[in-house]
């Protein structure tokens, strides 16, 4: 939990934790700082969880950055000096742990998209991109806050067709077998 505190030390938390192997105190311990870190506002937390425990917040942006494996691999060489295995390695050993850690403590699949606002593909992207895309992602889903549920979704303040809309429909020729 101290890691959690040191990522900004300003902000006000749950009183600091005695470190402990049980697993319920390890958890609710993990709840208050992140609960007390949101409190606190303005805050971006990476992992933890985050995304379930947060899940009825309307005023948290849930995002994922995914990126090809090759491309991941390239960038913890660059950024932590590993060779290609070791980085490799870092990366899916980390895979697995945050698939486990969800799955055991949440029953969640971290790649289920209903858990998160936005899922960003950064395989094209760099991080600043994902970083303005983030920012404008946020003040939109600010401006909402306020909607009722009821009146939010895909389809929200948008007209009714003129027309009813067409199918893409294949020709025939392709859904025949070929000889």
């Amino acid at each position: 939990m101290a890691t959690l505190q040191a990522i900004q030390p300003t902000i006000p938390v749950a009183p600091p934790v005695l470190l402990t192997t049980d697993e319920h105190a390890f958890n609710e311990a993990r709840r208050r700082v992140i609960e007390g870190a949101v409190a606190a506002g303005q805050v971006v937390i990476v992992g933890r969880g985050a995304q379930v425990l947060l899940a009825q917040r309307r005023d948290v942006l849930h995002v994922r950055v995914v990126a090809p494996l090759d491309k991941r691999i390239v960038y913890v060489m660059q950024r932590e000096g590993l060779d290609q295995n070791a980085a490799r390695a870092r990366i899916q050993l980390k895979d697995r742990d945050r698939a486990r850690y969800l799955q055991a403590e949440h029953n969640k699949d971290p790649g289920d998209p209903q858990l998160y606002d936005l899922v960003v593909n950064t395989s094209i992207l760099d991080l600043d991109s994902v970083v303005d895309l983030l920012s404008f992602a946020l003040e939109r889903k600010a401006r909402r806050l306020s909607t009722p549920t009821g009146e939010l979704g895909p389809g929200a303040g948008l007209p009714r067709y003129p027309d009813q809309p067409g199918d893409f429909r294949l020709p025939d020729s392709v859904n025949e077998p070929r000889a």
